[in-house]
């Protein structure tokens, strides 16, 4: 697809319409004029076009990450969204002038830096070199397995840095990432939908007209109203974790042109954009109690780890008996390939199981139980096939296109933050420390993040707080954020941190384990995310929606209550549940230890 400077879109992927724009590399210094961004952008079409007036416009989406594909999750899950978010009403059914539905192009864009988006932001010339230094990295286990692992790690992660850095020149897309400039380019991207819009209008009337007048010789020049003002465009969004942070930085840098923004799963962005990663983990170890609840509930027809009479603390006990025993004995496991199963592989399968405890949850149970029996006869194979080995094709294709990579990631995330080359291992491990002592369950993992901005080289030619010092503005239309009450890595009280930085924007709870609302189908929450982009109506204050589906239950006793409106949402909203599930969108989970090796897609069916 050629890259221009317009909304050229071309069919791909069958139902769906495809574009590449061309966008300055630096859009606030003028570096490097001749060198460009090609940002690729997919869209599955409203249901009706944009002369109807039910027609809702462009809502952009962004997974999360940072690093998530939103071209993946269009193509994977396009018409889930737009089924979640679109009027429940056929279109058909219903005369357009007397309707009140509204029907929304779903639109999904690589971010610079990432995947199809052009230059990519990657530090080695091949899937096959990376992948075999992430397995070397992952091979060092996590935080806290052996003495001599904080000091390994620190050497691999400042190599990292340091090699990335040395091969590459100032003009290197790395310096140019930030979540600023990807803000930029959305505010772009929606100021050439409405150009869009125009020139598409113009094309419908134009063979309406001509059609007219070949039937019925009723010929007469075409006065078209004023669909476009430059510079006026709004934006519609729906991020996911990290694309809260994205979203909330728009709404500060451009609140003028927000016109509906739902933040799911809030990232705090003070405390992102100082690099300190400290406040993600204040409801993780609620998350794991949720484990302990639910298994112990369940019994042992749901989940292995339960006998008929277990508490949640003895179903805790037993967790924390198999991470002892796992410490000092890995387990040898008979399959295809020679394999053990260590106390970090363990500990890192126990996290990820954390953001989506539907998918997840289950497997955690049984994966611990069969460590717990000592399984050498392959069963723990399937969990961490693809964690410790990688397989090419005989003629695959070894190319960084369309890959979401931890480079990536840290670029990103690195280049948003305060600089971190004044810390130490010293200072690192008193970082590490001081998040365990928050979450025992996760610290060691999440302490890897500030460890990676440590030691990464890359500054930005500009950042959000070269434009403003603070997050807030009072915005053209309100704000809604929601967050879970046992979100694992973006905690309720974000989503009110935020809220409060944002006059007239509105906090929705949905009283659910795991990360975004995402993580369990609630009726209510799907009901108030449609009602907003609908008609721009919030909940009111302290409202806490209620899922249907809970972890080790299924089905759920309450699905016999659903509408088949609910009904089709519950099954959108479970597709893509799955698809977040199987990629590394998830708030730092890009860069978590054997998430690119491939652990993180043992959590869950592929369906």
């Amino acid at each position: 697809v050629p890259s221009t400077k317009h909304l050229a879109f071309q069919p791909c992927y069958r139902d769906f319409r495809c574009t590449r724009v061309q966008l300055p590399l630096d859009w606030w210094n003028g570096t490097f004029p001749d060198r460009h961004v090609s940002l690729a952008v997919t869209m599955l079409p409203a249901k009706v076009p944009v002369t109807d007036p039910r027609y809702g416009g462009p809502v952009l989406l962004n997974p999360g990450g940072p690093g998530g594909s939103g071209v993946d999750l269009v193509t994977a899950r396009g018409l889930a969204i737009q089924t979640l978010i679109d009027s429940p009403v056929d279109p058909a059914s219903e005369a357009p002038e007397n309707s009140t539905s509204k029907y929304f192009d779903v639109v999904g864009f690589d971010p610079r830096g990432i995947g199809r988006t052009t230059p990519g932001a990657h530090c080695f010339r091949s899937a096959s070199i990376r992948e075999s230094w992430n397995l070397r990295l992952d091979s060092q286990g996590i935080l806290g397995s052996s003495d001599a692992v904080l000091g390994r790690r620190w050497s691999m992660v400042n190599a990292l840095g340091a090699s990335c850095a040395g091969r590459h020149d100032e003009g290197d897309v790395k310096h140019y990432v930030t979540t600023a400039s990807v803000a930029r380019d959305m505010l772009e991207v929606a100021e050439l939908f409405g150009q869009y819009r125009e020139a598409e209008t113009w094309r419908i009337l134009t063979e309406d007209a001509i059609e007219m007048c070949e039937a019925h010789g009723a010929c007469a020049s075409l006065q078209l109203p004023e669909i476009y003002v430059p510079g006026t465009e709004k934006l519609q969004y729906w991020g996911f974790s990290y694309g809260t942070l994205l979203g909330s930085t728009f709404a500060s840098m451009f609140p003028d042109r927000v016109g509906r923004l739902v933040l799911d799963g809030v990232v705090h962005g003070s405390n992102y954009m100082k690099t300190l990663w400290s406040d993600n983990l204040h409801d993780t170890e609620k998350t794991m109690q949720a484990f302990y609840d639910r298994c112990a509930e369940a019994g042992p027809t749901a989940c292995p780890l339960a006998d008929g009479n277990s508490t949640a603390a003895d179903i805790q006990s037993k967790a924390l008996a198999v991470l002892d025993k796992m410490y000092h004995n890995p387990i040898s496991v008979k399959g295809e390939f020679p394999e053990i199963v260590t106390w970090s592989d363990v500990r890192l399968f126990m996290f990820m199981a954390l953001y989506e405890p539907l998918q997840a949850f289950s497997r955690m149970a049984e994966m611990l139980a069969a460590v717990a029996r000592g399984d050498e006869d392959g069963e723990m194979e399937d969990y961490l096939t693809g964690k410790h080995f990688f397989a090419c094709a005989a003629k695959g294709n070894d190319t960084d296109i369309a890959q979401v990579d931890g480079e990536a990631s840290m670029a990103i995330m690195c280049s948003d933050g305060d600089p971190q080359d004044f810390l130490d291992m010293d200072g690192m491990e008193e970082h590490w420390r001081k998040l365990d002592a928050i979450s025992p369950s996760v610290g060691a993992m999440w302490a890897g993040h500030r460890m990676n901005c440590a030691n990464w080289k890359f500054r930005p030619l500009y950042r959000f707080t070269d434009f403003k010092p603070e997050f807030g503005g009072d915005t053209a239309n309100p704000i809604l954020w929601i967050g879970n009450t046992a979100d694992p890595v973006t905690p309720l009280i974000n989503a009110h941190k935020m809220k409060s930085l944002f006059p007239g924007s509105e906090v929705l709870a949905q009283n659910s384990p795991g990360h975004c609302s995402l993580a369990a189908y609630s009726p209510c929450t799907v009901g108030y995310i449609r009602n907003y982009f609908n008609n721009g109506s919030l909940p009111a204050p302290d409202t806490l929606c209620e899922p249907v589906e809970i972890p080790f239950i299924n089905p759920s006793p309450e699905l016999h209550l659903l509408s088949a409106d609910e009904m089709q949402a519950m099954d959108a909203h479970q597709g893509l549940s799955r698809s977040f599930a199987k990629n590394a969108w998830g708030l730092g989970k890009a860069m978590l230890p054997g998430v690119e090796s491939g652990l993180s897609l043992k959590l869950q069916d592929d369906a």
